[in-house]
């Protein structure tokens, strides 16, 4: 029996890797993005469902919360910033301010900033 000599060795190894790396790139394009297979079995029978649908919206309403409480953070960081003690944070999806009411000494403050700068819009002394 021979013994196989490195440049040999080298070569088989390598083309190995190359071998399984073109398999893996190949499966991956030819199956369609977002394909799961278990949505061929369970997505007929739960797809009109009562409780399929308020779990739907209910995940699209958290979804809404968790962007706009970021938004109300930025601005309550905006404030604090500028020296003043954040109380509450306002947010209403579509609007383009961001009322805050803050206070700075014992004085309370009523500051809207505008959306999606965060610049100052107005600052009153409550």
């Amino acid at each position: 029996m021979k013994a196989l000599s490195f440049s040999t060795l080298k070569n088989v190894i390598s083309g190995s890797i190359v071998a399984t790396l073109l398999a893996v790139t190949t499966g991956c394009v030819t199956t369609p993005g977002g394909y799961n297979v278990y949505d061929d079995i369970y997505g007929d029978v739960y797809k009109d469902n009562k409780e399929h649908k308020k779990h739907k919206n209910k995940h699209k309403k958290a979804d809404k919360n968790v962007y706009s409480a970021a938004i109300e953070r930025r601005a309550a960081n905006k404030v604090s910033s500028m020296g003043y003690r954040v109380k509450d944070v306002k947010y209403k999806e579509g609007d383009r301010k961001i009322k805050v009411k803050a206070e700075r000494g014992r004085d309370d403050y009523k500051i809207e900033l505008g959306y999606p700068s965060y610049n100052v819009i107005k600052i009153k002394k409550d």
